[in-house]
């Protein structure tokens, strides 16, 4: 499992190296967003080439589900978006950004609860026990990006686009949040449902450990997926707190 965790390091190394420039002191800044499928090598060579850049780090995946966690050390300011890791990792928490401005909701709701995602883990599985248990009392939009069986009641070979995602929130009730069953931090589908003001269920317990939770967002079991009919009824509830844009999430590294 190393030998291939190194081959596949490897196979990005010369890429790499033509991209970049190799004076001294060229760059100001080193910005790494995950950077696991990077070989520790091309790091130590920037660090060399560059000894008075920043070099800032950002993990927008859980750092322990990464294929290595060796070159975290290159860099002296770190930040993560799971703030469980942070303090194992030395970071400072930072939240993903979202792709839009706000957006809003839309007047009258065309769904009850929207469950857009790529088909990957159990999803699939997920989908058709939505679809058994709530196809009747609910208004369902289910939607499965998997490129390989098109054929599938409900998985489509294109995924939806950032806008077509965003304008099916917009007219949703709720929005199903399934991540992978390893992830421990929130995606981005909690930060988008506040551009839309769309409440959350998702199967994510660690969520309560962040400011983004609140009562817009239900909590489930991942194996046994019970929706309270109270939440999907309740008004969405302004909390005031907001998603950032990517001007803002620069802002956050002094960048």
């Amino acid at each position: 499992m190393i030998h291939d965790a190194e081959n596949a390091e490897n196979s990005y190394y010369d890429d790499f190296l033509a991209q970049i420039n190799l004076k001294r002191d060229y760059y100001q800044v080193i910005f790494c967003i995950n950077g696991a499928y990077v070989p520790d090598t091309f790091y130590a060579l920037l660090r060399n080439n560059n000894p008075h850049a920043r070099f800032i780090y950002y993990a927008w995946d859980d750092i322990a589900n990464l294929l290595k966690q060796s070159h975290l050390k290159y860099f002296n300011e770190r930040y993560a978006y799971n703030i469980s890791e942070c303090k194992q990792y030395h970071a400072t928490y930072v939240p993903m950004f979202v792709q839009s401005a706000l957006s809003g909701h839309e007047a009258k709701d065309e769904y009850d609860v929207a469950y857009i995602a790529s088909a990957h883990s159990d999803r699939k599985q997920i989908a058709y026990e939505l679809n058994r248990r709530y196809g009747e009392k609910y208004r369902l939009f289910i939607y499965l990006y998997d490129p390989s069986n098109s054929g599938d009641q409900f998985c489509q070979e294109t995924p939806l686009n950032y806008e077509q995602y965003l304008n099916v929130m917009r007219k949703s009730k709720a929005m199903l949040d399934v991540p992978y069953p390893e992830q421990e931090g929130p995606t981005t589908r909690s930060f988008d449902a506040l551009l839309t003001k769309t409440k959350v269920i998702t199967v994510n317990p660690h969520i309560k450990e962040y400011p983004i939770y609140s009562e817009n967002i239900m909590i489930v079991d991942r194996d046994n997926i019970v929706i309270d009919d109270a939440f999907i009824k309740k008004t969405y509830i302004e909390t005031g707190y907001q998603a950032l844009t990517i001007s803002e999430w620069l802002k956050k590294f002094n960048l």
